[in-house]
């Protein structure tokens, strides 16, 4: 019955953490602090978050307890951490996006570790011959259930007065996640090979010199994604004069289209190995700025034309970038290289939002969100043709 079992339950588990996950760090949480009156450097550091949290993934390293018991237990208090954020509306106004931002940073910052453990744990449990299979299919489906989460909850924040809408869904997203934290409890966890001592895992991954090089593609491509990443929800509201019901939409149009195409780049991945995959499409994820610049109310056709550009580039980007962690990890020092890759995902993207902050304040550009995007284009052309070296 192992390991279909907990494969099959792990995809379940991922559709409802999933909307957790993309409704406290994504299109919800963003429009939750729109509508109580967040500034651009607000919207920045909440876009960076995710990235800030990644810096205490070495914890992982040196949590006392097995893999699994770990993850069950810091997803459980991150996501309860996060309902007082999601009730920061019931405070004076000018308390409200402080309130939000702590709580929401307390909730990512103890959910840190859990990615290293979580790949641990699954690169145990899938084969390896079979990994960019599964994992295309679950991001595919996982991508599916996320938009159509956004969709919903999208129209609820539409229909019922602003910011109730918001809290309403983030309060759903909070019972979805502590579901999930059941589920994971009920899947099989493998047993771990010996590892060295966590200094010398790191040591391990850090003297990989071809690793090393890879660490900081990934650190420069997620620095170059996030100079624009926190204002492409704010500039399909405010520049696309898109609802959330439309942003909503146009994350269906994306999961759907990801269906299609995640299988078919796990099966590249299977063929021609996981940095063809990346190079591939770290390319189209650097042009797609170009669409939503070439969009605006009048003219919203790109921005919605994007969202197949999204599909094609974030459905086999996102497995290939730790996969390819995978495979390049000796499995006694597993979890010194995904701690680093983590570290480095996470220190890449804090810097694009510190930075997409101080651009979106220069003030330049028809809106403050044009130049970061603009910038953020460039800046990933320049490290996707890096990743052609790999």
């Amino acid at each position: 019955m192992e390991p279909e079992r907990s494969l099959r339950l792990s995809i379940w588990e991922g559709a409802l953490a999933v909307l957790f996950l993309n409704w406290s760090t994504g299109v919800i949480i963003t429009g939750y602090a729109l509508a109580l009156g967040a500034s651009p450097q607000a919207l920045a550091f909440l876009g960076a978050l995710p990235f800030l949290a990644q810096l205490l993934a070495p914890l992982a390293l040196l949590l006392p307890g097995g893999r699994k018991a770990l993850v069950v237990r810091l997803s459980l208090w991150a996501r309860l951490l996060f309902l007082p954020a999601a009730l920061a509306a019931f405070l004076p106004e000018g308390g409200r996006i402080p309130f939000l931002l702590l709580f929401a940073a307390l909730s990512q910052l103890l959910a840190a570790p859990v990615g290293v453990l979580w790949l641990s744990w699954m690169a145990d449990l899938v084969a390896e011959e079979r990994r960019g299979r599964y994992f295309g299919l679950r991001n595919a489906l996982l991508g599916l259930v996320g938009t159509l989460g956004n969709l919903l909850g999208g129209m609820v924040a539409d229909r019922l007065p602003s910011p109730w809408g918001y809290q309403a869904v983030l309060l759903l997203g909070v019972g979805a996640g502590l579901l999930s934290v059941h589920l994971l409890r009920l899947q099989a966890e493998p047993r771990e090979t010996p590892s060295p001592s966590p200094k010398e895992a790191l040591r391990a991954a850090w003297h990989d010199a071809p690793y090393r090089r890879y660490l900081g593609l990934v650190f420069l491509w997620y620095g170059a994604v996030m100079v624009g990443g926190p204002f492409v929800i704010p500039y399909f509201v405010q520049v696309g004069g898109l609802s959330m019901t439309e942003v909503g939409l146009w994350t269906v149009i994306s999961a759907l289209s990801g269906l299609l195409f995640g299988p078919l780049w796990g099966r590249v991945a299977d063929r021609e190995g996981h940095k063809a995959v990346l190079f591939r499409t770290a390319g189209v994820a650097a042009l797609m700025p170009g669409l939503w610049l070439m969009g605006s109310q009048a003219f919203p056709w790109p921005i919605w034309l994007s969202a197949l550009t999204d599909a094609l580039a974030w459905s086999g980007l996102n497995a290939a970038l730790a996969n390819a962690v995978l495979a390049q990890a000796p499995k006694e020092a597993q979890k010194g290289y995904l701690t680093l890759y983590w570290l480095a995902l996470g220190l890449g993207g804090l810097c694009g939002s510190l930075l997409a902050g101080s651009v979106a304040g220069l003030g330049l550009g028809p809106s403050p969100y044009h130049l970061p995007i603009l910038l953020s284009l460039g800046l990933r052309l320049l490290v996707a043709l890096r990743f052609r070296s790999l």
